[in-house]
């Protein structure tokens, strides 16, 4: 028993989740031999309504967010391939929170609490990682209720980058791919707010903006602009 709490697979903390449960994804495959296919900008799960299911993610990008009485939407992050999403999803006669849908055609094995029971006992490690990559998330979602509660919109729009500069998306690009008005759905702010950040920013040296692509220029300047200091 020891050997299983000396494994850890590969995880991020970070607003773009992707491979975290890489090791397992041919144990699910073997477990699920036909996973199903979910077209583009289908709603898998939404808040309010109840789920009986986690879904790991095969291929395909998913957009997590919530949405709120006035029907506004706000970004929590995004999912991609070797990953479980609908996370809240396993109290079945409890709604959901959070609202997952796809960006793209998506490859997806649907798993029930009785199935994850089954591969746990299949794969002891499973079990542990698991445990830790819904460690990973909440530790997410705390960083995220802090710096929505407490930052202006400068430490906020600061926070989220640096946030996602961990992810392999930026390591590939070297930018932020998001429109301004994404960015304010992503920190739960107006895109006006938005701009006149980027601008005082971009003034400033400390970011380039572009169409659809904001490169940070002074990481030093831009930690300063932050408040939270865990980032590596």
């Amino acid at each position: 028993m020891a050997e299983v709490f000396t494994h850890r697979a590969p995880h991020t903390f970070g607003f773009v989740l992707e491979d975290n449960l890489l090791a397992y994804r041919d144990l699910i495959l073997d477990y699920v031999q036909s996973p199903g296919a979910i077209p583009k900008g289908t709603v898998i799960s939404s808040g309010g309504q109840a789920s009986h299911y986690v879904y790991f993610l095969l291929e395909g990008l998913v957009k997590i967010s919530v949405i709120n009485i006035y029907g506004y939407e706000r970004i929590l992050g995004y999912h991609k391939k070797n990953t479980l999403f609908v996370m809240d999803g396993l109290r079945r006669e409890e709604s959901v929170i959070v609202t997952a849908t796809a960006l793209t055609q998506l490859r997806a094995a649907k798993l029930s609490l009785e199935d994850l029971a089954a591969l746990f006992a299949r794969e002891p490690r499973f079990a542990v990682d698991m445990v830790l990559y819904y460690s990973d998330v909440l530790k997410l979602m705390c960083y995220d209720a802090e710096s929505q509660s407490s930052n202006d919109v400068r430490a906020r729009l600061a926070n989220f980058l640096l946030l996602f500069m961990q992810s392999s998306d930026y390591r590939s690009l070297g930018y932020v791919p998001f429109s301004q008005s994404e960015l304010a759905s992503a920190i739960g702010a107006s895109r006006i707010q938005i701009a006149r950040v980027c601008g005082a920013l971009k003034q400033e040296g400390v970011i380039q903006v572009g169409k659809r692509q904001l490169r940070v220029l002074d990481l030093e300047r831009l930690r300063q602009s932050a408040s939270y200091q865990g980032f590596s």
